[in-house]
């Protein structure tokens, strides 16, 4: 399988302190794959080492398929954390002066400007300077500078700080389009519901090492510990003894709908879920009966905490 960026045994130290510890791990074609982390994990040196920032100590990167290069850095869309445009340029002479580093002719940087000036609705910007527009307005036309030499690979650090709900969605969007045509993008953040949102994919990294990866619903479907919601009509006690050992009742009580009951349940481990409902179908009415995967904060939470165990 060809993959937009490939990292082996990625290795940085600054004195005695490891930053990366052999890190590994790739971001397919077309994939949107999140980078997570807390705070010194390691995440910001790796984006600097694949950017050129910095120079890893040991390891191999490959873009494309091809060994790391200046050159082929040029072609990445990157979107730092810590952004700035220059206040005292006009909105649309700084982001055609952005795409021509990129490479972009003058006539196509302005018409591809144009075309996302208007799907990220700040068209009426164009002719305004930098110090008279917000901040919002100033992250959306940084992420269009990113994105409009319609690079292969994108990196994005917090894309989504700052925004407010409608905009923070509407960059949501962009994102996925972009991926949908091709695009392949490492997102960078520490919000866990733009990741359950957004990503196929989610590389953990803890004291710089990579201590959980794989498919983000692959990692919640197997960190499943048995949860399950069931709404249902009938008597609370025949709910209860229809259980017997099959499940633990966490809790019960209304649901929104009159006269419906909703129940919050964990199986016993070697109950299949379809013995549970059929031994609670012959005692009430089920109407819903959902399994509760984790979510991928607490997913998050529990393999931080396991490999600082592991590491103490």
């Amino acid at each position: 399988m060809s993959h937009a960026l490939s990292l082996a045994e990625l290795r940085k130290s600054y004195g005695t302190q490891s930053v990366l510890a052999g890190v590994s791990f790739e971001v397919p074609k077309g994939a949107i794959v999140g980078l997570l982390g807390p705070n010194g994990a390691g995440k910001s040196t790796l984006i600097r080492s694949i950017m050129g920032i910095v120079s890893p100590d040991e390891g191999t990167i490959q873009l494309d398929g091809k060994p790391w290069s200046r050159a082929l850095v040029r072609g990445i869309g990157y979107l730092p954390e810590e952004r700035g445009l220059y206040k005292d340029m006009r909105v649309g002479d700084q982001a055609v002066y952005f795409s021509r580093l990129k490479g972009m002719g003058k006539s196509d940087a302005v018409r591809e400007l144009r075309l996302w000036f208007e799907k990220l609705e700040v068209e009426g910007w164009w002719d305004k300077k930098v110090s008279d527009i917000s901040k919002g307005m100033a992250q959306k036309i940084q992420f269009i500078c990113t994105v409009v030499h319609k690079p292969g690979l994108l990196i994005l650090d917090e894309p989504l700080s700052g925004f407010d709900p409608i905009n923070a969605r509407l960059i949501i969007q962009q994102v996925r389009a972009l991926a949908a045509e091709g695009t392949s993008i490492l997102l960078s953040t520490h919000d866990m519901p733009s990741v359950e949102r957004l990503c196929d994919h989610v590389v953990l990294l803890n004291q710089g090492q990579v201590v959980l990866s794989g498919g983000a619903d692959d990692l919640r479907e197997s960190g499943w510990t048995g949860e399950q919601d069931v709404v249902f009509k009938g008597n609370d006690i025949a709910f209860t003894n229809a259980l017997g050992a099959l499940a633990h009742l966490d809790s019960i009580g209304p649901d929104t709908a009159e006269g419906t009951r909703r129940a919050h349940l964990r199986l016993r481990d070697t109950t299949p879920p379809g013995q549970l409902l059929q031994a609670l179908g012959g005692a009430v009415e089920v109407l819903e009966f959902v399994k509760v995967r984790p979510t991928m904060e607490s997913l998050f939470i529990e393999a931080v905490n396991a490999s600082e165990t592991l590491a103490t």
